[in-house]
């Protein structure tokens, strides 16, 4: 019998983002360059001194909606990597300074992912690595999808300008992105490098193993044990330390060499399959779009990590007929097995 998920994590409406950590930053951002404060708190049911008092959490669409007007009033292509140059390591508490204090990139990576809640609620962050590279990607957590552009700018700019500043020095990153170029490709340019593509299958940044345990100048061991310790306190205090969808997607990965259907992960998730499809509509999905997603992944994992072939990847996925797999395929990523991994 399936294992019951005990509590749902955070939901789009769910007020648990502190709005005196990434909310206020972009207001005081975007009050900089000269918009107006009632049409930027339009609709976000905020006010300024919300975010000075901190006395109540807001919910992601109250943060979404913050970044929509945002985008809107300032009106400019540089406002989201300026944005996230300003969010990591942040003054968070004590998970911003575990973020300054870490001994080399992969525990900065590891940080990032086991504290997202905190420092990324939005987006999270998920990574594996295979013999020559880590993959470190993004997913989306409460179904942002009119700014989706605008968080994956901020958060790999985010990430990328706190570790040219913690290393001391500019990594060989490899950028990829599931979107078009942009007109305005020429910030990338100047905030990613060349080394960037679009229409790619996934929101990603591609590193050489060798720079992950490289030790950083600032690391500090002892400062460390202690910040991590209180970081742990300070996400027992949250909400949940994921959001339904990041539920959602951690049981299928975690289930996905098994047939799924949606009776079945409704009952894990102790809902009724009518209560999962009103909860995945509220975050713009569905069920067979989140395994869909999963189904993607998965496949890319086996190929760059487990170097699987097209026969064994559909296997895996439980797929009998490699028609029906080429079909699917297709469906998640666009292109054919063949063509894609060819590249």
């Amino acid at each position: 019998m399936a294992k019951l998920v005990k509590t749902l994590g955070y939901e789009l409406d769910t007020p648990c983002i502190t709005p005196h950590y990434q909310p206020a930053v972009l207001v005081e951002l975007a009050l900089s360059r000269d918009v107006s404060e009632y049409h930027l708190l339009k609709g976000t049911r905020l006010q300024l001194g919300d975010f000075e008092q901190a006395e109540e959490r807001i919910s992601p669409d109250q943060y979404l909606t913050l970044i929509k007007n945002c985008q809107k009033l300032t009106d400019a292509d540089d406002i989201s990597f300026l944005y996230g140059q300003r969010l990591f390591p942040g003054f968070y508490g004590s998970v911003s300074q575990a973020l300054q204090q870490a001994n080399n990139l992969r525990q900065a990576i590891t940080i990032l992912c086991e504290y997202h809640a905190i420092l990324s609620p939005l987006f999270t962050p998920r990574y594996y690595e295979n013999d020559d590279e880590l993959f470190l990607y993004w997913v989306d957590s409460t179904g942002s999808i009119e700014q989706h552009r605008f968080i994956i700018e901020s958060y790999m700019s985010a990430f990328v300008s706190m570790v040219a500043w913690l290393a001391g020095e500019k990594m060989p990153w490899q950028f990829e992105f599931s979107y078009d170029e942009p007109e305005y490709v020429e910030q990338y340019w100047v905030n990613f490098g060349q080394a960037i593509r679009f229409n790619q299958q996934m929101n990603r940044i591609r590193l050489p193993r060798y720079c992950l345990d490289t030790p950083w100048p600032n690391a500090s061991k002892f400062g460390m044990q202690g910040a991590l310790k209180e970081s742990d306190k300070q996400l027992s205090e949250e909400y949940s330390p994921y959001s339904f969808l990041d539920q959602i997607y951690s049981y299928l990965q975690s289930h996905i060499d098994e047939p799924l259907n949606l009776d079945k992960v409704s009952f894990s998730f102790g809902l009724s399959p009518a209560s999962m499809k009103r909860k995945l509509k509220k975050h713009q999905t569905s069920f067979q779009q989140q395994l869909d997603l999963v189904r993607k992944h998965t496949a890319i994992y086996l190929y760059e990590v487990k170097q699987m072939n097209s026969q064994e990847i559909a296997e895996y996925l439980c797929f009998n007929d490699m028609n029906n797999f080429r079909r699917a395929f297709k469906r998640w990523t666009g292109s054919s097995p063949y063509h894609l991994f060819a590249q």
